[in-house]
């Protein structure tokens, strides 16, 4: 007797297709709730660092960037920029895009003692970390993030920081792209696992610190 076809979209699939790819999709929802038992949560930071003073490249029309301060955000129209204000303060240097006088992007760097409430990645003396970027979402695809990064990082190593780093997550596209473009280089790997839903995480670090300067 021959399989009862089922008809999905323009294909015929038989019916015992049907019943093993709902059986193996079955078997990998089982696999991946033994992972995560076994594994617990995870996270996948890629790590990158520029310490080479880049030329910003040039905006359109009507685009300028400047060193920003908290009232600069917090009096913001748009909220979403006006929420990103308690990144600002003490041990903090905050970048912004403007259109006119609007905020339509910004960037902040973290140092010193301010980082040390993250301190996912250790800083040494004058070395600083990127720890928020963001870019209005009708304000993407003109270049203003690989143009906001660059410029910030030629401010701060005016400001005397021989080193800034980021951290990104290892399927944001859009930011690892944006980095390449400003110049920033990959220098790590970092894995977090909990197994068995540990106190604290195993943390798997691949690579390693390229050279800092004048080590």
């Amino acid at each position: 007797m021959e399989d009862t076809p089922l008809l999905v979209g323009a294909y015929d699939v038989p019916y015992h297709i049907t019943v093993i790819r709902e059986y193996a999709m079955k078997i990998m929802r089982h696999i991946k709730k033994l992972a995560r038992f076994l594994f617990g949560d995870y996270s996948i930071y890629y790590v990158y660092a520029n310490d080479a003073v880049n030329e910003a490249p040039p905006l359109a029309a009507g685009f300028r960037f400047a060193l920003v301060e908290r009232d600069d955000i917090s009096g913001s129209d748009n909220q979403i920029i006006a929420d990103q204000a308690w990144y600002h303060g003490c041990g903090a240097h905050a970048y912004a895009c403007l259109e006119g006088t609007r905020i339509v992007g910004l960037c902040f760097f973290w140092y010193g003692e301010r980082y040390h409430e993250r301190n996912f990645w250790p800083l040494a003396d004058r070395e600083a970390k990127l720890v928020q970027l963001i870019t209005l979402p009708e304000m993407r695809g003109h270049g203003i993030a690989s143009a906001l990064i660059k410029y910030a990082t030629q401010d701060m190593t005016r400001r005397g920081f021989s080193r800034v780093y980021a951290r990104i997550w290892h399927s944001n596209t859009p930011s690892l792209r944006a980095f390449a473009r400003a110049g920033w280089k990959r220098v790590a790997t970092v894995i977090e696992l909990n197994p068995f839903n540990l106190s604290s995480p195993h943390r798997i670090t691949l690579g390693h610190h390229a050279a800092r300067p004048g080590t």
